[in-house]
């Protein structure tokens, strides 16, 4: 069932459907992949597609085919929609007590494509097919490099602070 007080981000396999026009998405579909973006809940996505049909459907849809997921941040208690985007408490999923290289990969992943959307597509990839951790870290450094480029060095630092609890030890 879908939670209705989730916020929603898109996996890699959801980002990638974005880049690849020819993922079989219908319009509305895509459309409403598009706005998921990591900080809107069911609230504001409703609101943004009131037109283009039943919003809960498509929404478990895209859960379904395993192109967004819940971040783990929800309304507040109590909490109406008034703004257009409210406030969100979003959290980051707890470290991994002993992360392996696989679950390093995929954290970075999702967290890049929540922090730069589309624009993370290639370097998801390269972090995806890393082999090993240096090829790993290596990946990262790049990734930061570009977050640094296009959302500043602050958003750098978070990106490298949040990764490195998930980053598994040589």
């Amino acid at each position: 069932m879908l939670d209705k007080q989730a916020i929603y981000h898109k996996t890699p396999k959801g980002a990638q459907a974005i880049a690849n026009r020819q993922s079989g998405l219908s319009p509305k579909l895509r459309s409403l992949l598009i706005m998921v973006d990591g900080k809107r809940a069911y609230p504001d996505l409703t609101a943004l597609t009131t037109a283009d049909g039943d919003c809960e459907q498509m929404l478990s849809q895209l859960v379904q085919d395993g192109l967004i997921e819940p971040v783990g941040g929800t309304l507040p208690v109590g909490a109406a929609s008034d703004a257009p985007f409210p406030e969100r408490v979003a959290t980051t999923p707890a470290p991994l007590v002993a992360a392996s290289l696989p679950e390093a990969k995929r954290f970075t992943s999702h967290l890049l494509v929540d922090m730069l959307g589309p624009t993370s597509d290639v370097l998801c990839m390269k972090i995806e097919s890393a082999g090993n951790l240096a090829e790993f870290v290596s990946a990262v450094k790049r990734a930061r490099d570009v977050v640094r480029d296009i959302k500043g060095a602050s958003a750098a630092e978070r990106f490298i602070a949040q990764i490195e609890p998930h980053t598994p030890q040589a």
